[in-house]
């Protein structure tokens, strides 16, 4: 039987030099990005010159001076893409931007403890570990895997500093049988320069979906992995 994510959303984060004052709802809604319905059912949670936090409708947004991040877990997901390059193209295109991530976030509930420590088990063995490993042998009471990353380097057809990074811990939201998987796809500006902003905004808008079906792809392996003995 195949396991369907409980809880999902992905988002879109930049890292540069941003004001987070200007990113109100009301600043959205008059630049046409968000509907009038959307802007006056705005839940703001702050609205600072260090910080901006708001949820609308299918959005969440949180902006800092050096990070903006767009987020969403209602489809059609490509939404959270194009209000980004919007913004960025179109309104603020000289806004320093270093680096994008699109990341895709789930959790995911199994059926058992001992299950969800198989998992853990086959992408961190203790085996390895010898006779500490023996004490950590995943039963639900004596420990096992926390947190793994992977991470591929040189992505092919991009440039080098770019990476793809997946995190698999178990999930703080579903309790002693969750599984939380994480995909970050990081893309740099590459030694752009000034122009480092747009370039970014030129590939979110073209690889956006390419890189969430590929953290879709992901994701699906370690959620294969539920079920069945060792």
């Amino acid at each position: 039987m195949r396991i369907e994510p409980e809880i999902s959303a992905v988002s879109v984060v930049l890292l540069g030099s941003f004001n987070p004052a200007i990113f109100t709802p009301a600043w959205f809604g008059l630049q046409g990005l968000l509907p009038r319905a959307a802007v006056e059912s705005a839940e703001l949670g702050v609205a600072h010159a260090s910080v901006t936090e708001f949820a609308a409708e299918w959005l969440k947004l949180g902006v800092r001076p050096d990070r903006f991040a767009a987020e969403t877990s209602q489809a059609p997901l490509i939404r959270v893409s194009d209000l980004v390059v919007r913004t960025f193209r179109e309104l603020l295109p000289h806004t320093p931007i270093e680096a994008l991530g699109i990341n895709r976030e789930v959790h995911f509930r199994v059926l058992s403890v001992a299950e969800r420590d198989r998992i853990g088990r086959k992408l961190a063995p203790t085996e390895p570990w010898g006779d500490w490993g023996r004490l950590i042998e995943p039963d639900g009471a004596h420990g096992g895997m926390t947190s793994l990353t992977m991470r591929q380097q040189r992505v092919e057809g991009r440039p080098p500093e770019d990476t793809i990074n997946v995190t698999v811990e178990p999930s703080v939201r579903l309790g002693s049988t969750g599984v939380f998987v994480r995909v970050n796809d990081h893309y740099t500006a590459h030694g752009n320069g000034h122009e480092g902003g747009s370039v970014l905004i030129e590939r979110l808008e073209g690889e956006f979906e390419e890189s969430r079906e590929r953290s879709e792809s992901l994701i699906d392996q370690v959620m294969s992995l539920a079920g069945g003995q060792d």
